[in-house]
């Protein structure tokens, strides 16, 4: 029986997710999965900001190339990290089933917290949407993995915004404050699903991948994701997107933060990345 090789970064989340992965590629086929572990620029430069490192996918450059070599078969990447432009040889293959979307702060509930309080995040969304709803508060920015975040707590910062799904899938939710709502706090685009890419024209493994792509959660995130794409921008830069689908129609939510814009669109799921991507131009100031 053929063992397919796995890809992955080193933190306990991305082992985590990994798994996650895995477990349902074993439900759904007769093959064996072992995980390889890689760091990527993203890991290796953690005194920097995001927006300091240059070129996209700083969270999964390394792991395309191990693809693209052939030293593993599949990657599993947070859905939010992929580049709206991939590289020619990579594809996706799946987009995991979305439970956990919205954000969470640690510390405290966010109107309880005191005027002048410091909030911890490494997301220029996340500090804008921080600054729109409490003026008062500071914020700074904070890298480095979930368990180093929250140890700034109390010592640097007073609470730290964070994914939900990133503590749910350590299993750590015990320590959430409070889940922020997502109408004043929209995600980033593919927030809370798992994306598992592959190489181009691996045909057999594209087959494989399709048993587990979420299909409502697919559509969503791609709308998103075009939506993303039509501003031309990486996954730094302050957009906010939620998409989701209920008796075959497609939501979306979209906002710049920076622009303060923000649209509400819907349409048929099967165009789900055409509504993503006239969300965006409703926000650019293009015609529909």
């Amino acid at each position: 029986m053929k063992t397919y090789k796995v890809g992955t970064r080193k933190s306990k989340l991305a082992l985590s997710q990994t798994q996650i992965a895995i477990d349902l590629l074993e439900k759904e086929t007769e093959y064996d999965f072992e995980i390889r572990t890689l760091d990527t620029i993203g890991d290796k430069e953690n005194w920097k900001s995001i927006e300091e490192i240059e070129g996209d996918g700083v969270f999964t450059r390394e792991l395309d190339e191990a693809l693209i070599n052939e030293a593993i078969d599949i990657a599993v990447h947070s859905a939010k990290d992929v580049p709206t432009n991939l590289r020619k040889e990579i594809s996706i293959g799946a987009f995991t089933e979305r439970k956990y979307p919205s954000d969470v702060i640690i510390g405290n509930k966010f109107n309880e917290l005191k005027d002048g309080a410091l909030i911890g995040t490494g997301s220029p969304r996340r500090q804008e949407q921080i600054k729109r709803k409490r003026p008062d508060l500071k914020v700074t920015k904070v890298r480095g993995n979930v368990e180093t975040r929250i140890s700034k707590i109390g010592k640097e910062v007073d609470a730290v915004v964070l994914a939900e799904a990133g503590i749910q899938r350590l299993g750590i939710e015990k320590k959430i404050s409070e889940k922020l709502p997502i109408n004043d706090f929209l995600p980033a685009p593919g927030q809370g699903s798992l994306c598992i890419t592959y190489r181009k024209g691996e045909n057999k493994i594209k087959k494989l991948l399709n048993k587990v792509d979420h299909n409502k959660t697919s559509k969503a995130v791609k709308a998103e994701r075009a939506a993303m794409n039509e501003f031309g921008l990486g996954c730094t830069v302050p957009v906010g997107a939620h998409a989701h689908i209920k008796n075959n129609k497609l939501y979306i939510k979209l906002e710049h933060v920076e622009k303060r814009k923000k649209v509400t669109l819907s349409g048929k799921a099967n165009k789900a990345e055409e509504i993503g991507r006239k969300a965006a131009k409703k926000i650019i100031g293009e015609k529909k």
